[in-house]
């Protein structure tokens, strides 16, 4: 491979999100750890309680551990049950060696870790990138690593000592190893994350999907060796524990049933608006189904992503195809489980590299003209934005102008879909806070948006319009639903040849 530049060329869209969402990050990170700088104070910090909490309950669940206690009631002093360790028993032995500092040490520890894996994960996307014939600079290499570990959806998973940095660095290592065809390193990349976070689980569907028969090996490997492991040196029934006691209370099906209330946690589930369809309806006083069960919703959310997921599916000729794939999968994964936005890391590798592919712009002559057009937006709009909002009209006209500059920049609908998605997601507002915004608006757009408002994240509609953006690309392609029929029809006999392939392999031992 040849060098790689200090800057490849302008992807102004990548970089409005990637240093939007970063500096967004680091004023939530200034807020958390209580910083303030005054000229005869200095630097001063008093960090909020909950700096550290994720950290130690790994940190007192691997001390309970070698006292011979219980590791998944040992919640850290002061903290309540619910602090307590998620994962299966042997993942309590990485935090064993961390027990011979103090906790607080251990977590400084853990976060230059953090660091250094937000690195590697974007350099992890520029591998990525390579195999697509995408070249990105060093700059963009330093940003998408300070995506990665000070962006706006990282700040929980830094400053509370998660993990979920280190699983989108090593999920960003397995769709490398996919893309490259090597099956066995892929499939134990997405096992390794399914060991700790079962939201990656369903990455698999990829997996049989390409019929990488190895990467389900590599993933049975080593997700099902953890859990074989914890049995052998933790009994059978802290396996047992660990799923009944410990995975599936943490479901929260039921808390969405009648409608999940915009104030309550920060999930970014399309579980959120079908919970409103179902038990609230279309109109007032309407409702789909009073009486459903919580398992409905679920199921629900399934037969609404798992066909477009099927789509994204079809046609996986070149690597460009393959990476929309996996963005596909990565994304409907965490919108079918209520998933908090933490988990969008488990997307960075597909988010940004997707931003890239489709963020170079035009040109040239009209490269300038759409940058000196944009500006002279911004200018207006700063000049004389309180006069703005005080208008629905200019609001509206403001919008669509907008858009139009983005859709000038990209030349096509599918990068302006992606970029504004990608846009949208790198916000962070809770849906109440949102309700809050949208009711400020002159009407008649307060009375439109709220409803919207109130049962939809920012990360849900975001990641909806890049997986619409996904959807687009395929149909570019030419994938009509006669090629869906098609691929349909032949996957029984698909599967039966690949089942018989098998166990011809296995009789030749």
């Amino acid at each position: 491979m040849s060098s790689r530049p200090l800057v490849a060329r302008g992807y102004v869209g990548a970089w409005i999100v990637i240093v939007g969402s970063t500096l967004i990050g680091l004023g939530s990170h200034w807020r958390v750890l209580g910083l303030e700088y005054t000229p005869l104070t200095d630097l001063s910090w008093d960090p909020t309680s909950q700096l550290a909490v994720n950290y130690q309950v790994y940190h007192y669940a691997a001390e309970a551990y070698l006292r011979g206690g219980d590791i998944y009631s040992a919640p850290p002093p002061g903290w309540s049950e619910f602090y307590t360790f998620l994962y299966p028993p042997s993942t309590v032995f990485i935090w064993v060696p961390g027990t011979l500092l103090d906790p607080m040490t251990g977590f400084a520890v853990h976060t230059a870790g953090t660091a250094v894996a937000g690195l590697l994960g974007a350099w992890l996307v520029a591998r990525i990138l390579d195999t697509v014939s995408v070249t990105i600079g060093w700059l963009d290499v330093v940003l998408i690593g300070a995506f990665f570990f000070a962006g706006i959806h990282s700040t929980g998973t830094v400053l509370f000592g998660n993990i979920n940095v280190f699983l989108g660095t090593v999920i960003a290592g397995g769709v490398l190893a996919l893309l490259r065809g090597r099956g066995w390193l892929a499939g134990a990349a997405f096992g390794a994350a399914a060991l700790f976070k079962v939201v990656p689980t369903l990455a698999g569907l990829y997996l049989l999907r390409i019929r990488s028969w190895r990467g389900v090996g590599g993933a049975l490997a080593v997700g099902g060796g953890g859990l074989a492991l914890s049995a052998l040196l933790f009994g059978p029934r802290s396996v047992v524990r660990f799923f009944t006691d410990v995975l599936l209370p943490r479901s929260e099906s039921g808390a969405f049933v009648g409608g999940y209330a915009p104030d309550d946690t920060y999930y970014v589930t399309v579980q959120r608006p079908l919970s409103h369809l179902l038990w609230e309806g279309l109109l007032p006083r309407i409702t789909l189904w009073p009486t459903a069960p919580a398992e409905v919703v679920p199921v629900a959310g399934a037969l609404v992503l798992l066909p477009v997921l099927a789509y994204t599916y079809v046609g996986l000729d070149t690597r460009l195809d393959r990476l929309v794939a996996i963005h596909a999968t990565l994304t409907v994964v965490v919108l079918l489980f209520p998933s908090l936005r933490w988990y969008l890391a488990f997307l960075f590798p597909t988010w940004l590299g997707l931003l890239y592919v489709w963020g170079g712009g035009p040109a040239g002559e009209r490269r300038a003209q759409v940058l000196a057009a944009g500006g002279v937006l911004l200018a207006g709009y700063w000049l004389g934005q309180s006069v703005v909002w005080e208008r629905w009209v200019l609001v509206v006209a403001v919008g669509i102008a907008s858009v139009g500059v983005v859709y000038h920049w990209y030349e096509e609908s599918i990068g302006t879909t992606f970029f504004l998605g990608g846009v949208i997601a790198a916000l962070a507002e809770r849906p109440s806070d949102m309700i809050d915004r949208v009711t400020a608006l002159p009407a008649p757009l307060d009375g439109l948006l709220a409803p919207l408002a109130g049962i939809a994240s920012m990360q849900l509609l975001g990641l909806l319009l890049m997986l619409g953006a996904c959807v687009g690309y395929k149909y570019n392609q030419g994938i009509g639903l006669a090629a869906v029929s098609q691929a349909l029809r032949r996957t029984p006999s698909v599967i039966r040849a690949e089942v018989a392939e098998v166990t011809r392999r296995g009789d030749r031992g």
